[in-house]
């Protein structure tokens, strides 16, 4: 899906609001989507179409339970 940057935006509220979160590879899955975007900076430069990937699927981490 692409996304219409009107004016300057920062990545990881991008990420938050289009992805659901910042967090767990949503940041490097957006900037992988988007060739040089990482270059400009912190903020999104407007006027520009930004590639909203896919949330990548949170990692799951076993768990061990000390009480069994």
């Amino acid at each position: 899906m692409k996304r219409l940057i009107i004016e300057p935006l920062r990545l990881d509220i991008l990420a938050r609001e289009q992805m659901g979160t910042e967090r767990d590879g949503a940041m490097e899955a957006l900037l992988d989507a988007n060739p040089g975007l990482a270059r400009e900076g912190p903020f999104v430069v407007a006027p520009r179409f930004v590639e909203i990937p896919p949330t990548p699927e949170k990692p799951t981490v076993p768990t061990v339970n000390p009480w069994d």
